[in-house]
Formats: C-alpha cells, structure tokens, sequence
C-alpha cells in the first residue's frame, strides 16, 4: 500500500513539474516575441537597454569548439544554435595599432592615380569594381533599418534578426530563444548589383554576418550557404575571398587574419595595371615624361594574357596555389590559381557563370579578336545599359538584319541584343535559404548564342 500510495506521489509530482516547465517555456516564447515587437515599434530606450552584452541564460549551451577557438551556443545538447567566435556575454573587438607582417609590394590606392587621371578615377568611382567591397556608413549600405522592415525571421521562430542603426554604426542583433546579442557591420562585400554581405572583425580576424542584403526585392536574406534557422557568425573569410574583392592587404595567416588598418578597398586601378608605387614616385620627379613607366597598360598585351587579368575573378571557382596578390598583370592564370571546379559542384558561388569560360566558347569570340573590354568599360558605370552594350554587338554585326527574327513589327533589334543572346537566368549553384523558401538570384551568361527559350521570353514580354 505504501508503494502504491508512494508511486502515485511520484507520478503527481512530475505531472506538476512538466505542467511548469510547458508554462515556463510558453512565457519564454511570448516575452521573445514581445521584445521583438518592442524593439521594431521603439527605437530609444529600447535599443539602448538591449545594447548591453547580457550572457546566455543557465539553461542553454555554451561549449567551447576544441581546436577552432569557436563558441557554441544552443538551447538543446544535439540541436542547432549560435556560433561565434568571441566568448558569449563579450563582444566582438577589432584590433587596433597592429604592425604589418608584411611588406606592401607597392599598392598605393586609387586615390593616388587621380593626381594624374582625375577624370578616369571621378568616373571609376561609379563603377561596381570600386563598390565591390567597401567600409560600411550611411551612404553605403542597403536594406531598411526601419522598424516593420528591419527583421529577418526564420523557420525556427526563436531565432531572428534584426538590423539596427545607432548613429553612425549599424549592427546585426540576434534573437535566441530569450538571448540576444549584437554584432557590429564593418564591411561591405558585393557592389549592390546582386546583393551585400557583411564582414566584422574580431581581433585581426575576419568573420562574415549570417544576414545578407539581396538587391532583388530589397530584402534581408540568410547568406549564400547558410542553413536558415542557425545564427552562424564564425564563417572565417580567406585570403581568395579577399583577392577578388580588395585592391590590397597584409595576410597575418591562419585562414582569415589580417592586419586591419592594411587593408585597400575595391577592385581598382592596380589590380588591373600593377601596383603603381614605382609609376607615382617615377611621374612626380618626371612630369614632362609622356610614355608610362612602372605600370602596365593591358590593352598592350596578348588578347589572351590581358583576359587573364579578368580571369582572376570572372573564370570560375578557382583557388589559389600560392598567396593571394601574386599575380601581375602579364601573368598567366595557371601560374597563380588552379584550375577553375566543374561548375556543377561550386555550390553558392556568385562566381559560377564564368564569364571567361562560356565567352571563349562563344562563336562570336572564336571567329574574332574580341576581349572583355570591347564590350565593358571598365573606368565607367555601364550596368544595366543594354542599348550601349546592343551597340557594341553593332560593331561586328553590323546590319540588324542579321538577327533572324529581322523584321519584327514594334521591334528596334539595336536596342537590345543582350536578353536574347547573353540571357540573365537563376542558377542551382548559387542558393540563399529563407522562411518562404529558396531564392536563386540570377545571373548573366556570357556564352552567346541563339537562346530559343530567351528569344520567346523577350518577344512575350514586349507584347504583353
């Protein structure tokens, strides 16, 4: 009788913690979506309360990754979760006053060129090769900050983002369960055209932000191979990220540490002459020297060796066989990077249309001596002018007769030879998760051809 009388108190007792713990979480839940409410409708005193760097709650998880100086933290032992590689209840610190590793082989920045070239700088500074990454503020970054506008949910709803502007700084904030955390915006990375990340530092490591910017529809998406649902801010960023998206910057090693103050933002003019140092010193001391010294002009080169200088960036998913900013302007590809991966396997690449690939397959190249830069200049902003790059078409082709569909009644062939022969379409390799599904930002492919598919398109779209 005992025992019964003892089993049955037992049973009571643990009906009566679960009931607990079930109300306990409910109240949880609610208190996170109230602080998510809260913060999108008051930006004041909110924000400022939310700013401080609380640590995670007893009941969660909070380990220390062995060997990759990461920290996990989750709600459950065997489910998803937050990971970062500062100690939870710190924040991230950039660090400050650090000495070179080595020495800058004579990267100078853009701003040095314009002394001699105001008018190629002024106009390059349109162009999506000076954007392509660049320090974030308030005249550079996408996306809305307003409340209603400014949160990235998730299919987990304990697990949300939002975007914040305090003054002059912008910050990721994270919402887990009932943590939260910030983590500051520093750089840019992308030149708008598809879509902004962003980067932060933690001491002299580079680390990307799990929320990405998306050009098409403006919105705020998880980053290219980002698992929606998880709050990931220990992507470290190497050294080839750097390459295609920096002029220079001093590589500390250890996959993503640099010297911070080192760094010469955007794709610009020495990537594609040389680092100028030599030609600066040499043009100041010698004005009336006409013909360049110290620098390397492409349009000298082979057809072939100039491409190469394109190559580096716009030939596939290659990697690197030494260290990154070896290659100069006259090299070959094969000497610095290896060979480009099959296309089919470089998931999440916005690299992965390869221009210089598909061009080279193209009859159009084949059958001519024709470059990148007969058709893109690159010292001006031309994105998006289809009529401009038409005319270029117009060069060779010289008659729009030539296009087979020639004539068409309400159609000018010249305005626009691109959406049919080069068509913009979504691609499988480059995939952002979000809470209403996959989305596969699209991109321009640079083998011409006759696209039957495109052609039907273009005509469809022009008479509806």
């Amino acid at each position: 009788m005992n025992l019964k009388r003892w089993l049955s108190v037992i049973v009571i007792v643990l009906v009566a913690v679960w009931i607990g713990y079930d109300t306990m979480q409910a109240k949880r839940d609610d208190e996170f979506g109230r602080v998510l409410m809260t913060a999108q409708k008051q930006r004041g005193t909110e924000i400022t309360e939310l700013s401080a760097v609380p640590e995670p709650p007893r009941d969660m998880v909070v380990r220390l990754i062995p060997g990759e100086n990461l920290w996990f933290v989750g709600k459950y032992e065997d489910g998803g979760g937050v990971e970062i590689p500062f100690k939870p209840g710190t924040s991230p610190m950039k660090s400050v006053d650090v000495i070179p590793q080595h020495a800058n082989p004579g990267f100078v920045g853009p701003e040095q060129c314009q002394e001699c070239h105001r008018e190629k700088y002024q106009s390059f500074l349109a162009t999506g090769h000076y954007k392509t990454s660049r320090p974030v503020n308030e005249t550079t970054i996408d996306g809305s900050f307003d409340p209603g506008s400014n949160v990235l949910k998730t299919s987990d709803p304990n697990v949300a983002f939002e975007m914040i502007q305090r003054g002059e700084s912008f910050v990721q904030r994270v919402h887990f369960f009932e943590w939260n955390f910030e983590v500051p915006m520093e750089i840019i990375i992308g030149s708008s055209k598809m879509a902004q990340t962003y980067l932060y530092w933690h001491n002299d490591g580079l680390y990307q932000h799990n929320v990405t910017h998306i050009t098409d529809g403006n919105n705020w998406i998880n980053s290219p191979g980002y698992i929606d649902g998880d709050a990931a801010y220990a992507r470290p960023i190497p050294q080839r990220c750097l390459d295609c998206h920096l002029t220079y910057f001093d590589f500390r090693g250890n996959t993503n540490h640099y010297t911070p103050d080192s760094l010469i933002f955007g794709v610009t003019c020495e990537r594609c002459h040389g680092p100028a140092k030599e030609h600066v010193d040499f043009h100041r001391e010698n004005r009336d020297v006409r013909q360049a010294v110290g620098i390397t002009n492409p349009a000298n080169l082979d057809r072939l060796v100039q491409m190469e200088i394109c190559g580096q960036c716009h030939g596939g998913s290659r990697s690197l066989r030494g260290e990154a900013l070896s290659f100069r302007p006259g090299d070959r590809l094969q000497d610095h990077y290896l060979p480009p991966n099959d296309e089919l396997g470089a998931k999440n690449s916005v690299h992965t249309s390869n221009q210089l690939n598909r061009l080279s397959q193209s009859v159009c190249f084949q059958q001519s001596q024709m470059t990148c830069s007969d058709c893109h200049d690159p010292h001006h902003n031309e994105r998006g002018n289809r009529k401009l790059y038409s005319s270029r078409c117009m060069v060779c082709h010289e008659d729009e007769s030539d296009c087979a569909l020639f004539p068409l009644e309400g159609i000018d062939f010249k305005e626009n030879c691109i959406d049919c022969h080069m068509p913009r379409r979504p691609t499988d390799n480059l995939r952002l998760q979000s809470v209403e599904g996959d989305v596969f930002p699209p991109l321009r492919d640079h083998l011409i051809r006759v696209d039957d598919m495109s052609t039907k398109q273009f005509i469809d779209d022009l008479n509806d």
